[in-house]
């Protein structure tokens, strides 16, 4: 049997209350117009910007584009505080992870990369340790 069928329930309640609290916030930051650069424009260009920063522009060219990653990580974020839709709040959470972690190691972000890889991870753990879950919604009622 794997570790995290028998993890403690605190374990899992304390990763839970982490990665909302730490999603509700990257989500809050999103919306109210904040992580992404929403200015002017003009002489910017891959040779006069770094590529983290390239990305924060590109991100931020649309700011309605901003606001709904934002909105895509508060609302599994709430998710997780229930336990009833934790399972699906995690999923959520972990795919959004996933392809922040890959965007911070593609563009070499600093160490908030592996700050990124880590929530991916714990998201990860939310979504195995609910895997009776997952199982439930593809098994063959037949049998």
């Amino acid at each position: 049997m794997m570790i995290w069928n028998n993890a403690p329930s605190k374990t899992i309640l304390v990763v839970r209350l982490l990665m909302a609290a730490i999603f509700t916030l990257y989500g809050c930051v999103k919306l109210f117009g904040g992580q992404f650069y929403y200015g002017d424009w003009e002489n910017m260009s891959k040779s006069t910007v770094d590529g983290t920063s390239l990305v924060w522009l590109f991100y931020g060219y649309s700011p309605f584009y901003g606001r709904v990653t934002g909105l895509f990580e508060l609302v599994p974020a709430v998710m997780l505080l229930f336990r009833r839709t934790t399972f699906v709040g995690a999923a959520a959470l972990f795919v959004i992870g996933l392809n922040i972690t890959l965007m911070d190691f593609a563009f070499d972000y600093p160490s908030v990369k592996y700050l990124a890889a880590l929530y991916t991870i714990l998201c990860g753990l939310l979504v195995v340790h609910d895997r009776g879950k997952l199982r439930d919604i593809f098994a063959d009622r037949r049998e």
